[in-house]
């Protein structure tokens, strides 16, 4: 059995670290794109620091100077703390001898609430559960084990914020149906500077991605990093499609792959069906090439062709022109498999304005 990379997706209309600066205020950042979803808003700072909503925040934090192993005697084994400047939680070291210090750490974080210690390079680290600037802590001047650890005591610790909080603000002087959402930060950044990045959903309308088809062409990946293969009717549907809606001629390897499609609804409808009567003749031929090849594939080079995958038949092709707006018109294809089963693609094909590139890209409507 054929398998491909599976290529026409639903695009997602996601927007990935949209690098931008902020206004002179420091304080405004204006994403190119409309955001659609504020809960798809995620703010990158500086290439690595990610800011939710309240900004980052530090807790407060003491660190000692003196590296363990540590001893106790029983004039040197009592510390006194407060966190929020709450009442004293008193924590008490038995008398010993040369303690390591992730035992002296483990002994005081079970008589400890609302922090807690860690060791870092053997000495010890005392950081509070909450952050922010409202967090304190404090060591009062009778403890008695700080001396030991080469903390500081009766002076106070705190948290701080290091990037403000931000908030989404409707900019109202842009359209109503595609508003511009400016990230409002609640203070002044420090400098003008920093780069913030932004990853949001935006709309279909201004996508870069699929360029307002609503679908694109790029590999999937699943979660242990492989490629999305399809077969069997996918395949045959994503074949047909890929040389349909391939400029003949843009491969120079291979020069008769495609058609002449983009070209040919770029001319003048005409009543008598002459641009109708191109495409039909594009597609019939691209189809009759297509099935050749699966049929060298299966008969020259020995592959397995299955019969969900091999294009049997082209039952049918309609060309419509909508009645909405007389500059598109729908290809209607049906093919038949070598099951039998009939496999039917829409496509809307729009016809370029005055201003318009006649190879501005195809929109597609449906494929099923």
């Amino acid at each position: 059995m054929s398998q491909d990379r599976e290529l026409n997706q639903l695009c997602p209309h996601l927007v990935v670290e949209e690098a931008l600066y902020v206004s002179a205020d420091r304080q405004t950042v204006r994403p190119l794109r409309p955001i659609s979803s504020s809960n798809s808003l995620q703010l990158l700072f500086n290439h690595e620091v990610a800011i939710p909503f309240e900004g980052v925040q530090t807790a407060a934090t003491v660190r000692g100077t003196k590296r363990g192993p540590f001893s106790f005697t029983s004039s040197t084994n009592v510390l006194h703390v407060i966190m929020n400047q709450g009442t004293v939680q008193t924590l008490t070291l038995p008398i010993a001898s040369r303690m390591a210090p992730v035992q002296v750490a483990g002994l005081l974080n079970q008589q400890l609430t609302g922090a807690a210690f860690s060791v870092v390079n053997d000495s010890l680290a005392l950081t509070t559960s909450e952050k922010g600037p409202s967090v304190s802590l404090f060591l009062r001047a009778d403890s008695t084990a700080a001396a030991v650890f080469g903390i500081n005591v009766n002076r106070e610790f705190r948290g701080q914020q290091v990037i403000p909080g931000w908030t989404l603000v409707s900019d109202p002087t842009t359209l109503a149906d595609r508003p511009t959402r400016l990230v409002v930060f609640d203070r002044p950044l420090n400098s003008s500077t920093d780069m913030i990045e932004l990853s949001y959903t935006t709309i279909r309308e201004e996508c870069r991605r699929c360029g307002g088809s609503g679908f694109e062409n790029d590999w999937r990946f699943d979660i242990s990093g492989n490629s999305v293969l399809i077969g069997n009717e996918d395949l045959l549907v994503q074949e047909v499609q890929k040389i349909l809606y391939t400029q003949i001629g843009s491969n120079p390897f291979q020069p008769k792959y495609g058609t002449g499609i983009l070209d040919t609804i770029g001319k003048k409808l005409a009543a008598g069906g002459f641009t109708q009567n191109l495409i039909l003749a594009d597609v019939t031929s691209a189809f009759a090439r297509w099935q050749g090849i699966k049929r060298a594939q299966e008969e020259d080079v020995g592959q397995i062709v299955t019969d969900r995958e091999f294009p049997f038949r082209l039952l049918s092709v309609n060309i419509q022109q909508s009645a909405a707006d007389p500059t598109v018109i729908f290809l209607d294809i049906t093919i038949q498999n070598r099951s039998n089963e009939p496999i039917q693609l829409t496509r809307g094909l729009k016809i370029p304005q005055a201003l318009q590139v006649p190879t501005s890209p195809v929109r597609s409507i449906t494929a099923g």
